[in-house]
């Protein structure tokens, strides 16, 4: 059976993509196309795979200033590697099961509408970091405050006056009630003032022997460039909602990689070796064993894969038979190699060698995994050749240079790793 004609596919390690390496559509490709196709998504996998390590790095120096400020950092400990697999087992069955109930139509709305929100935030966030060098001297230093409080009705008209007082302007509204307010307190104090003097000395020792409560429950704040990032970052995701273009479904997609591998923390190696160890029978049980991971993957049709046309030099931009890397293919194997780089600055001395050979590594599962699927012309869960190959590369060079013992004693999080530990 030709690959080109029919939509193989290599699952991924993340249930909630259900996606990966393919080629899909019903025209034949050229070889000068196969080969642009698979190069472009070997470059476009490991692209956000280096930038989301980088950010990563400086990620977790802001989550050990937010620690020291007394902020929850969030880590996957342990357990929550060993019961990852577990998880996305359940939600691949669920997703499985609702698609052959409810047919790939309305499910597919409904997704696309919840990963349209999430991949615009994750674009929004991706071009803040682009566009503020750019525009930081253009556009005015002013930001838009959210805060959501809750505090008696009468507070209002003076938290209001005091947003005014602050940004210099005028409330002609506050100052009229104001003005009624003082008339009004004038004739209560004229009429009763012993009794009003006695009211406001019970308010005072209420709230003297009453403990303060935080009033704030939500606040948020954005300035112009976060304000022009959202708006474009929307667009995108407006775009690919109701057009599917590649194109926006990349820049989508690339932004959710870059966000996830720079966010995710697993803390140790531990951890990631636990986590990848079982995503890789995840991924073989579910593709050799069932046709569950490839009728979703066929099925699920949103922004949580990276494509690229096999048609490019016939159709261009309305090219429609695509090559195409789920995200978990990415993800998974990129926040263990994002952890390698965030190792290789413990250590100091300026150098890379384990986030590089991970990174090599990964290139080259990922290779091994296009070769091997066009040769046998069957699907191929691209996490079989990724995960030992990106495990193996690191932990070999560990052993030869003699760090294994300090590559497995490294954490993230000292502290917040021996707290869920207590709590597991």
């Amino acid at each position: 059976m030709d690959a080109n004609n029919t939509a193989n596919v290599s699952a991924t390690g993340n249930a909630t993509n259900g996606s990966s390496l393919a080629s899909s559509g019903i025209l034949v490709a050229t070889k000068e196309g196969i080969f642009i196709a698979y190069a472009a998504l070997v470059a476009l996998a490991i692209f956000p795979i280096i930038i989301g390590s980088i950010r990563s790095v400086a990620f977790l120096k802001q989550a050990k200033v937010s620690k020291k400020a007394g902020e929850e950092v969030d880590v996957i400990s342990t357990k929550d590697a060993m019961m990852f697999p577990v998880f996305a087992s359940g939600a691949l069955l669920g997703l499985y099961i609702v698609f052959k109930a409810l047919g790939e139509q309305y499910v597919n709305w409904l997704l696309n509408i919840y990963i349209f929100i999430f991949s615009s935030f994750a674009l929004s966030r991706a071009l803040d970091v682009i566009l503020r060098p750019i525009l930081s001297r253009i556009v005015p230093k002013r930001c838009f405050y959210f805060v959501l409080a809750e505090m008696p009705e009468e507070q209002h008209a003076q938290l209001r006056s005091h947003v005014y007082e602050l940004t210099g302007a005028t409330d002609a509204k506050s100052v009229r009630a104001k003005q009624f307010s003082d008339s009004s307190a004038d004739k209560s104090e004229d009429s009763t003032p012993a009794a009003s003097s006695s009211s406001e000395e019970k308010k005072t020792a209420e709230a003297s022997t009453k403990a303060p409560e935080d009033p704030i429950v939500a606040e948020s704040s954005m300035d112009y460039i976060s304000l022009i990032s959202l708006v474009v970052a929307f667009s995108f995701g407006t775009w690919y909602l109701f057009q599917k273009h590649w194109v926006a479904n990349n820049v989508l997609a690339f932004s959710f990689a870059v966000n996830g591998i720079e966010m995710i923390s697993l803390n140790k190696v531990q951890n990631g070796c636990i986590l990848l160890g079982g995503l890789f029978f995840y991924d073989v049980f579910w593709v050799f064993g069932t046709d569950v991971m490839v009728t979703v993957a066929k099925s699920f049709n949103a922004p949580i894969k990276l494509v690229f046309p096999m048609d490019l030099l016939e159709n261009g931009w309305f090219a429609k038979n695509f090559a195409l890397l789920g995200l978990g293919d990415i993800v998974i194997p990129g926040v263990f190699v994002a952890l390698l780089l965030r190792f290789d600055h413990s250590r100091g001395k300026g150098s890379r060698i384990y986030f590089l050979t991970c990174l090599f590594a990964y290139a080259v599962g990922l290779l091994t995994t296009i070769f091997i699927m066009h040769y046998f012309k069957h699907a191929q869960p691209a996490l079989l050749y990724l995960v030992p190959a990106c495990l193996g590369f690191p932990l070999l060079l560990a052993l030869i240079r003699g760090e294994l013992g300090r590559l497995f004693g490294y954490q993230d999080h000292e502290a917040e790793a021996a707290e869920k530990k207590k709590s597991n």
